[in-house]
């Protein structure tokens, strides 16, 4: 399975692909369900199942654009060789998708080296293609139908664990998929509904969430208006502000914030003095750092991590160290019984007023990494990217899916070790943990987690929530 989060955003996920891939190979049948993932005969829902097969077969092929005929024969033939759909059924879908063109492909000029292309295009220029022309030839090609997650979780094709999002301006739940992510560099999940009803406003794209940065920022409808720009510094101006005492209705926009983002870009985070807008300018940094010049131009410091001040404040009720998440240091060896320890350290965190934790380092603050956690995971996901998935699988399992919005998983790479920055957020609601067969409850109390029994835990909550 392949999947890169940027952000801890998913923009780029191939596991309903090499699901297909696989059955092809092995010739394991593909499943026939319908919206409810229940198995079906209906003939619309076997012929959808295919129509999304070859789909995400056609537009994952090398080069389909200019060789549409060789991605169909190599298609057809695979099918057919597994044989669960009849030739007739794979080509009426074919047939269905195709379309007559005169944007002819390289591999169409390449098999008709008769045809003039330049002079065919000239004359279309020319003359437009209000009619047809007999003298001009055409290529057949294909414009498949494209099937998000949402359809491929609804007919089982997609296993995925899918967190969920609440935007914070609706309340809308958007689901953290790829197909939800904004093209480009920006990589933020984007609310439609906020987009839909509120296209004309500044800044409308893209979900808050924790971290750094908290709001990438988008120019989505309307351009910023650059009022000054000189030698030392430069002035915008937000076009279209609600809240604006000034005559032209305009706002201010001043640097709230500054961080790099994932491309190595130096990103200025503006806010509207008046109303709040907010969004942000990215100009392309040198090496992908920001350095502290002294008076004669020299770097003087450079900028170092969070993680650095947490280590040398040491653990308090705000922040909890853990030297990693599966291996026991102690004995060499794999120890599940530390996955539940992380999560214990969490549900505290979620029951108080929040907090983070640091995998990778020790309790008097040495810097231990979690590579050796990397070895006792599963061939393929021995990264930050398989790290995560078993923090998901543990908080979903331990505390309930529920609560893994409020749990932000990030790394960081320290004196060239990785360490995990978990930021865990208050809960609106207490949180009890599932451990051993039993349901818990657990606080935090200074620089430890405790657990709370029925008459301690009853009094906690009313105090806190009720």
């Amino acid at each position: 399975m392949t999947k890169k989060y940027v952000n801890g955003i998913l923009y780029s996920c191939d596991e309903c692909l090499i699901d297909i891939r696989h059955r092809l190979k092995s010739k394991v049948e593909f499943p026939i369900n319908n919206f409810n993932n229940e198995p079906s005969d209906e003939s619309l829902d076997r012929k959808l199942i295919l129509e999304m097969i070859i789909s995400k077969l056609f537009y994952n092929i090398d080069g389909w654009l200019e060789r549409p005929k060789y991605a169909k024969t190599k298609i057809m033939t695979d099918l057919i060789n597994h044989g669960q759909f009849a030739e007739g059924e794979i080509e009426s879908v074919f047939k269905g998708y195709e379309y007559e063109t005169t944007d002819f492909s390289d591999e169409f000029i390449q098999e008709h080296p008769e045809i003039d292309s330049i002079e065919i295009w000239k004359r279309l220029a020319m003359t437009g293609m209000t009619e047809e022309d007999p003298n001009v030839p055409t290529e057949k090609k294909y414009r498949f139908s494209t099937y998000g997650c949402d359809l491929l979780v609804a007919v089982g094709y997609c296993k995925a664990d899918v967190e969920t999002l609440v935007c914070p301006d609706c309340g809308l739940e958007v689901q953290n998929t790829p197909e939800n992510c904004t093209l480009g560099y920006e990589r933020d999940l984007v609310c439609y509904k906020c987009v839909n009803e509120r296209a004309d406003e500044f800044d409308t794209k893209g979900l808050v969430r924790k971290g750094n940065p908290p709001h990438h920022g988008h120019w989505a409808t309307q351009e910023p208006e650059l009022v000054y720009t000189g030698t030392d510094y430069f002035s915008i101006l937000h076009p279209s502000c609600k809240k604006s005492p000034r005559k032209d209705g305009k706002g201010v926009m001043l640097v709230s914030g500054v961080w790099i983002d994932d491309c190595g870009r130096v990103t200025l985070s503006l806010e509207c003095t008046f109303c709040g807008a907010r969004n942000a300018l990215k100009p392309f940094t040198k090496d992908g750092e920001i350095s502290l010049l002294n008076e004669s131009g020299a770097v003087w410091k450079r900028i170092e991590s969070r993680v650095y001040e947490l280590i040398e404040g040491g653990e308090n009720e705000r922040v909890e160290f853990k030297s990693s998440m599966k291996w026991d240091y102690k004995k060499s060896t794999k120890n599940k019984k530390l996955g539940h320890e992380v999560t214990r350290t969490i549900s505290a965190f979620l029951n108080s007023s929040g907090g983070i934790l640091l995998i990778g380092v020790g309790d008097e603050g040495n810097i231990m990494g979690i590579e050796k956690d990397f070895e006792t995971l599963k061939e393929g996901k021995q990264n930050t990217d398989g790290f995560e998935l078993h923090i998901n699988n543990l908080v979903n399992g331990d505390l309930g899916k529920e609560y893994r919005k409020f749990v932000h998983v990030s790394f960081e790479m320290i004196d060239g070790k990785y360490i995990c920055f978990i930021e865990i957020d208050k809960s609106p609601e207490p949180v009890l943990l599932k451990y051993n067969g039993k349901t818990v409850f657990v606080v935090r109390s200074g620089n430890s987690s405790q657990t709370y029994d029925e008459k301690e835990q009853n009094k906690y909550i009313k105090m806190h929530w009720e």
